[in-house]
């Protein structure tokens, strides 16, 4: 099955989602990579870290359907390659990727169309939501070092609040206390996973109920 993780940047969803395979393991749970027409920076893999294109191979692999979802950021398009996902799953039991708030409704609303386009059984699909309060996440932000602009954060804040309210979340997650935001995505990842299969994710998951996730700051 496949998790969908949204949030805005500062939200803490990749710290999280690293966690979470090191608990559960990359057996059971695994990210897959983005691809991208960036050139690769040092030490960088691809199919690993990412996928890379040049920009015609990408634009062909949209004009096939492979790239389910993309966005231009900084002259440069990155999106979301079905056959990476597909990949992830012929050795993992869930694959899983962050998204910001836009692209995370795209890939849900595209994925299993494109599959059964393509003659592809459709694949259980869920969106959690990594949320904090505006002025945390701004502050998140202000504490990376990263070059930043603080004032177009704020005005894309503004624009990501009003698609947070339009879009449809299974869960969401407040994460205002790290270890606790990672235990409630493994429980929400083992409640959906019994929930699809009729079995449990891994051999410890016993006693499965579905988590309490309190929607909040919307």
């Amino acid at each position: 099955m496949l998790f969908i993780i949204a949030g805005s940047a500062g939200a803490g969803k990749t710290t999280i989602i690293k966690e979470v395979i090191k608990k559960l393991g990359s057996e059971n749970v695994n990210r897959f990579p983005t691809c991208t027409t960036r050139p690769p920076r040092e030490g960088e893999i691809n199919g690993k870290d990412y996928y890379f294109f040049t920009k015609d191979e990408f634009l062909e692999h949209i004009r096939s359907h492979d790239i389910i979802e993309a966005k231009k950021v900084y002259g440069n398009i990155y999106g979301t390659n079905l056959n990476a996902i597909l990949t992830t799953l012929s050795s993992t039991k869930v694959a899983i990727k962050d998204f910001d708030v836009e692209g995370c409704a795209n890939v849900r609303r595209r994925v299993n169309k494109v599959l059964s386009s393509k003659g592809i059984k459709p694949i259980p699909v869920v969106m959690v939501l990594i949320d904090a309060p505006d002025n945390v996440l701004v502050s998140r932000m202000k504490q990376r070092n990263d070059n930043t602009n603080i004032l177009e954060r704020e005005r894309e804040l503004i624009k990501e609040r009003v698609i947070k309210r339009k879009t449809h979340y299974d869960y969401i997650i407040n994460n205002d206390d790290l270890d606790k935001s990672v235990d409630t995505l493994c429980e929400i990842i083992k409640y959906e996973y019994m929930r699809a299969h009729n079995r449990p994710l891994t051999s410890i998951s016993t006693n499965i109920s579905k988590p309490a996730v309190v929607q909040q700051y919307l």
